[in-house]
C-alpha cells in the first residue's frame, strides 16, 4: 500500500516526466510497480476515477499551462 507521501511522489513523478506521464494513464498498476509502489485496489480505483477526481484530473491540476505559440 503507497502512503500518501508515496502518492504525492507518484503523481510528481509523472507531472515531471512525460514517458511516465504516459505509462501512468495508460496502465496505473504496472507504471506504480515499475516505480517502487505497491497500489490498493482502492488506490487503483481513485487514479481511474472518470468523476474528475482521477489521475487525469489530478495531472491536469499539477502540470503548468502552456499559453505560448505552438
Amino acid at each position: 500500500m503507497a502512503t500518501e507521501k508515496e502518492m504525492n511522489e507518484l503523481i510528481g513523478h509523472a507531472v515531471s516526466d512525460a514517458g511516465f506521464r504516459k505509462e501512468l494513464l495508460a496502465d496505473p498498476k504496472a507504471a506504480a510497480k515499475a516505480s517502487g509502489y505497491t497500489l490498493t485496489k482502492e488506490q487503483l480505483a481513485a487514479l481511474k476515477s472518470p468523476d474528475g477526481k482521477g489521475l487525469a484530473a489530478l495531472l491536469e491540476e499539477r502540470l503548468p499551462k502552456y499559453s505560448g505559440p505552438l
